[in-house]
């Protein structure tokens, strides 16, 4: 890597950019380093440490200056309030419930066909909600990923291989059920309100991630594909709490037994 442009890349991290800021810088960078020779004979290696021994690139950052405010600003911008610390535990969780239920909120809003269910992956909530201001920095840092909206359609075992999924981790949060856990097997399993029906046909919001196959739910991939949609999941999070604010409401979510461990007979 030239000299020139490890030096421009220190100056930019003294600017204390957003993380997923850099992610980009690096692969804009990685990007302009690569060779379009068809090959390479000899390489020397250089190692240079990115630290106080190179100068800050006045250049580089009176290019990024511009961005830094206008990317601070949005950052800082307050979306809502939340009424206590939610963190993400095993089992059932304070911020699993309330990113589940925001998804599939957010999902009923703009699929026209009813939607069962949404999960999520304890592997997704990067970070907690602080009580108090929620900015849209908060919700950056909660899901730094640029996942967008599947809407499924499970039969009855591809449902009953989510909630199994579910049993062996216990790090899955689900909305709009409830399922019965012992030995580690589904004992028991309420999606809607009702029985699970093994017959029957159940819809699922999910991140396209993991709709994909992410996460280890290889069986989501045989699920029927209802739609894609562009949106991403990052920015249903953002406005469920902005419609929480505009109507007077906190962010919120309580342990409601969606999922329990029972013992014994």
């Amino acid at each position: 890597m030239p000299r020139n442009l490890v030096t421009s890349l220190k100056s930019v991290l003294t600017l204390k950019l957003p993380k997923f800021f850099f992610i980009l810088l690096l692969g804009l960078t990685a990007a302009a380093c690569t060779s379009t020779a068809p090959s390479v004979q000899s390489s020397q290696v250089e190692l240079i440490p990115v630290d106080d021994t190179i100068a800050n690139d006045s250049l580089a950052e009176a290019t990024i200056a511009p961005f830094k405010a206008i990317m601070n600003q949005q950052m800082q911008t307050v979306i809502g309030q939340a009424q206590k610390r939610l963190e993400k535990t095993n089992v059932e969780s304070h911020l699993g419930n309330f990113v589940v239920d925001a998804i599939l909120s957010q999902a009923r809003m703009v699929h026209s066909d009813h939607i069962d269910m949404a999960v999520i992956g304890n592997g997704g909530l990067r970070a907690p909600i602080p009580q108090g201001v929620v900015k849209v920095s908060t919700v950056y840092e909660l899901m730094p990923f640029e996942n967008t909206l599947y809407i499924l359609e499970l039969n009855g075992s591809q449902t009953m291989a989510l909630f199994s999924y579910l049993a062996d981790n216990q790090r899955t949060s689900v909305a709009n059920s409830v399922v019965l856990l012992k030995d580690d097997q589904v004992h028991k399993l309420f999606i809607n309100g009702a029985p699970f029906d093994p017959e029957g046909r159940y819809t699922l919001a999910v991140s396209d991630y993991l709709a994909e196959g992410g996460g280890r739910m290889e069986f989501l991939k045989e699920a029927k594909v209802l739609e894609r949609y562009p949106v991403k999941i990052r920015d249903m999070i953002i406005d469920h709490v902005k419609g929480l604010n505009n109507q007077g409401q906190m962010v919120d979510a309580h342990i409601e037994g969606r999922v329990k461990v029972i013992s014994g007979s």
